[in-house]
């Protein structure tokens, strides 16, 4: 039978890297969500450009988060089907992820901690046991 799992040598920190994967497709939405409010809404924001601590424009802030977000989405996608591409992808985006959320931390404070703290969650579980995932699933 090919895709049966005879030994897996994956512990139970697998369900820790499936719920970074589950944080990082959640954080990417969230992303992608505040993008496009900062896009089409820009006066919903808490704060004005004075506010902000990286100066750069909310337009280009607003973009960048679209584009992390989607591809958080898909990074944590791949986490779940224990691909290495995903693995070494939501590392660089969790990472990615708490700076661009440092920048919104004047604007958003209290998301923007939350967010921090769940991108330091995804980066820990998936460097120290990302690869059992393949392994519970039979994959190498």
């Amino acid at each position: 039978m090919s895709g049966t799992v005879e030994r897996s040598t994956a512990t139970a920190w697998v369900a820790w890297v499936l719920l970074g994967a589950l944080m990082l497709v959640m954080l990417g939405a969230v992303h992608v969500g505040t993008g496009v409010i900062a896009l089409f809404r820009p006066e919903v924001l808490a704060g004005g450009r004075a506010d902000l601590l990286l100066p750069v424009g909310v337009t280009a802030l607003a973009w960048f988060h679209i584009v992390l977000g989607a591809v958080a989405v898909a990074a944590g996608a791949g986490l779940t089907a224990g691909r290495r591409w995903a693995r070494y992808t939501a590392i660089v985006l969790a990472g990615s992820a708490a700076w661009v959320n440092f920048a919104f931390l004047s604007v958003y404070p209290v998301w923007s901690v939350t967010a921090i703290a769940m991108t330091a969650v995804v980066i820990y579980a998936v460097a120290v046991h990302g690869a059992e995932v393949a392994d519970a699933q039979g994959r190498s």
